[in-house]
């Protein structure tokens, strides 16, 4: 198997960090497990476009339904991206039918797909102070819309929420009805991607001052404003992040194996627009909740703390946003007491 450029993660994100202090066994036995774990997700693929539900695939496999669909998406989306899938889009993937129409050109596109697994360890990127300094001063000063995307980047870093979730939030959701900041908020369960209610935070004043800009210079375009005392003029209902028209955010809903499933381009245009600007490589929607994560970590913050915040419930999941700190046994235990 050649060693070319880092893999992908599941959210496209370039992953990198160095293999310092390992030994070359370890090194090639991780590269082998990698290699081993793309070619599970490859069978999975494509048991689905010949017709398995993932329900089905998952049993074979001896592993969770949720589990073979994020894995079987994350390969379909890499191998886009990759290789190039006739007929199906990056937006595509998300979506079992599209995947089984596309059964053919997606076999046509797992012949040219070679891995390039990588020669180092995948971990996410985690920003730094400077790094999202860098952020909101690019986005400034290279946005269209600076008021609005300086406001929705500090969403994402202060909440860790998905970008579908931020899509759906409302004026309400921030303000109350006197025009104050709702420090403490919750995300509501027909907002959350998996509809159960988690708390929601704006106790930065970072944040909560580059929201208020955006929302006065709403009001002064007249997007979503209402006639009603309260909210700062506002309409309560109105989603808190707009397009640049002042118009909602489109969402798309589509019903895949009998569950309903959301799709909000928009967002996802909007923030990948946001994150070319900054000029930092790998920066992705992933890339912040890792560094909220992380952030949380470092405060003190437990595992079910953190998974509470970014609205997960499984404790290795939250553990696979946090960076890989292990120090050398000997290095931990020397000068003990």
């Amino acid at each position: 198997m050649p060693k070319t450029q880092p893999f992908e993660s599941t959210f496209g994100s370039q992953l990198t960090v160095s293999y310092e202090n390992i030994g070359c066994d370890l090194k090639h036995s991780e590269l082998e497990m990698e290699t081993d774990s793309i070619l599970v997700s490859i069978a999975m693929l494509k048991e689905v476009i010949l017709g398995k539900t993932y329900h089905a695939v998952a049993v074979h496999f001896g592993v969770t339904r949720t589990a073979v669909e994020r894995r079987i998406k994350a390969f379909a989306l890499t191998l886009s991206r990759e290789v190039g899938i006739e007929g199906l889009n990056e937006d595509g993937v998300a979506f079992v039918q599209r995947l089984r129409a596309c059964g053919t050109a997606i076999t046509a596109a797992l012949e040219r797909y070679e891995p390039q697994t990588s020669q180092k360890k995948r971990a996410g990127r985690i920003l730094t102070a400077e790094d999202i300094r860098l952020c909101m001063q690019r986005t400034r000063t290279r946005s269209p819309c600076p008021n609005r995307d300086v406001a929705l980047l500090y969403a994402l870093l202060v909440t860790g929420a998905r970008p579908l979730e931020i899509a759906r939030l409302e004026v309400h959701d921030y303000l109350n009805a006197d025009g104050s900041v709702r420090e403490e908020s919750v995300i509501r369960a027909e907002v959350a991607i998996n509809h159960k209610i988690r708390p929601l935070f704006f106790s930065s004043q970072n944040a909560t001052a580059s929201i208020d800009n955006y929302l006065t210079e709403r009001v002064r375009h007249s997007f979503g404003t209402s006639n009603q005392a309260g909210y700062r003029g506002l309409d309560p209902q109105s989603p808190l992040f707009l397009r640049e028209t002042g118009e909602p955010f489109d969402i798309v809903t589509h019903r895949d194996q009998g569950q309903m499933r959301f799709l909000c381009r928009g967002i996802h245009d909007t923030y990948r627009k946001i994150f070319r600007r900054t000029g930092l490589c790998g920066v992705s929607a992933l890339t912040v909740r890792r560094t909220v994560a992380t952030r949380l970590f470092e405060r003190g913050a437990a595992e079910e703390q953190i998974g509470e915040v970014l609205g997960i419930a499984d404790k290795k999941s939250v553990r696979e946003l946090l960076p890989k700190l292990h120090q050398p046994l000997q290095s931990v235990v020397r000068e003990l007491v």
